[in-house]
């Protein structure tokens, strides 16, 4: 089924590919509470691919920072 229809998995999914990322030589991240609310409020019309770019692009355009926030999410999830 789709990641919309799973709304429950999206924060094991986040913490995966987020973890993921980290052994790649970035250090470990995590997401706020309101970044995750973001995430559930995404209607997600892709697939679970969709989240796993999210994480990548939030992970590589967050540098050094190892707290992951709403507003480094992209402009089509804070929406």
């Amino acid at each position: 089924p789709p990641l919309r229809e799973r709304k429950e998995d999206i924060p094991f999914l986040a913490e995966y590919f987020l973890s993921k990322a980290a052994e790649k030589g970035s250090p470990k991240k995590t997401l706020t509470k309101r970044a995750l609310e973001k995430l559930y409020d995404y209607p997600f019309p892709g697939n679970v691919r969709e989240l796993q770019n999210e994480m990548e692009r939030v992970v590589v355009l967050s540098g050094a920072e190892t707290k992951l926030t709403a507003d480094m999410l992209s402009p089509k999830m804070r929406e």
